[in-house]
């Protein structure tokens, strides 16, 4: 199997918030949009989207909620004041992970965590760890 794109799909009532909340605090851009249903890709080349979609519609369909999404950045501290600034609300503050992020929280309009993170070095533990998987 040849994966060609990963989305994510929050099950959601604030379909509107969330579109404006991730175009613009993360540059996604507008795929599609109807009454139940939005997809916004991820700025770049990468393929990667997130879509929002009501809990239940009225053709039957039912989703669950619960997520959490990461974004990897170049720069956590520089992502950190950014986002700081704009006045979202910090749910966990910049702290360096023994397995190797430094990173941060914040909550999207529907309470799903968004990790932020760099890549750094990881503990000698965690580094042991990841070592015996090679």
């Amino acid at each position: 199997m040849k994966i060609k794109r990963v989305d994510s799909t929050i099950s959601t009532n604030k379909l509107r918030e969330s579109k404006e909340f991730y175009m613009r605090h993360f540059d996604f851009r507008l795929v599609y949009e109807s009454d139940w249903y939005i997809e916004l890709l991820a700025p770049g080349d990468l393929a990667v989207g997130i879509s929002f979609t009501l809990p239940q519609r009225e053709a039957g369909e039912f989703f669950n909620k619960g997520l959490i999404i990461s974004f990897e950045v170049d720069d956590a501290d520089a992502e950190y004041r950014r986002l700081r600034d704009a006045g979202l609300k910090i749910v966990q503050g910049l702290v360096d992970k023994p397995w190797g992020e430094r990173s941060f929280v914040v909550d999207d309009p529907n309470g799903v965590h968004l990790y932020i993170y760099k890549t750094i070095p990881p503990t000698p533990e965690y580094k042991q760890i990841y070592d015996s998987f090679k």
